[in-house]
């Protein structure tokens, strides 16, 4: 459990004995959950910041008025919620289950925000996290300002998806994602056509599978 904590993105660099003081100062809960069951939903006020230590969940972004849905699965030491703590926002933007058996471990915001305020090196994570967030957007716009197919859908996956997603994949009809696009039905089959030819994205019943992040924004 010590190694695990200390693999976390917003516990790096600390040692045991940081994490034997956390584990005595913080009551942390373990959450078990099953393939397929609800861990948070859209809208849902972030109370606990939230770790995976073990399994994978999946993230699901809807575009409700196309009824599209990006969903990343992430595995051991994604962070769930850090980001939405404060500010305006502090609800839950996505829908996030469990994919396979998954343990959670979480505790509350005033136990975080005593832990930042314990040691600088909790601090400089929670920026670093925080930065890397904040600066995605823009980096995402200026680096896909393709107004094609794949630069548009280039820009949605680096906005939405986190740099160490397991898998992403866009689920919704052809007809929503040429809308979404701005182009004919036409041109959407032909371009997975095309995609899958390279060996970037694959087909499936719910719609498209991107088979590697990194390949596809390069």
């Amino acid at each position: 459990m010590y190694e695990t904590i200390m693999d976390l993105p917003l516990f790096k660099g600390v040692g045991k004995d940081h994490v034997s003081q956390f584990l005595e100062k913080t009551p942390v809960s373990f959450h078990n959950y099953t393939d397929g069951e609800l861990i948070s939903t859209p809208g849902e006020e972030v109370k606990m910041i939230k770790f995976i230590i073990k399994g994978e969940v999946d993230i699901c972004n809807t575009l409700e008025s196309l009824d599209l849905t990006v969903v990343e699965r992430s595995g051991t030491g994604r962070v769930l919620g850090a980001d939405r703590l404060f500010g305006i926002s502090t609800g839950y933007p996505f829908r996030i289950v469990a994919s396979g058996n998954t343990s959670i471990m979480q505790f509350k915001k005033e136990q975080y925000v005593n832990l930042l305020y314990s040691d600088k090196i909790y601090m400089l994570n929670f920026f670093n996290y925080l930065s890397l967030r904040a600066q995605r957007p823009t980096e995402a716009v200026s680096n896909f300002a393709e107004g094609d197919i794949t630069g548009i859908l280039r820009r949605m996956v680096a906005i939405l998806t986190d740099p160490v997603a397991l898998r992403i994949s866009i689920e919704g009809s052809v007809e929503n994602l040429s809308k979404y696009c701005g182009v004919s039905t036409g041109k959407i089959e032909n371009w997975i056509e095309n995609m899958e030819r390279e060996g970037i994205v694959k087909k499936n019943e719910d719609g498209v599978v991107i088979l590697s992040r990194k390949k596809f924004l390069e």
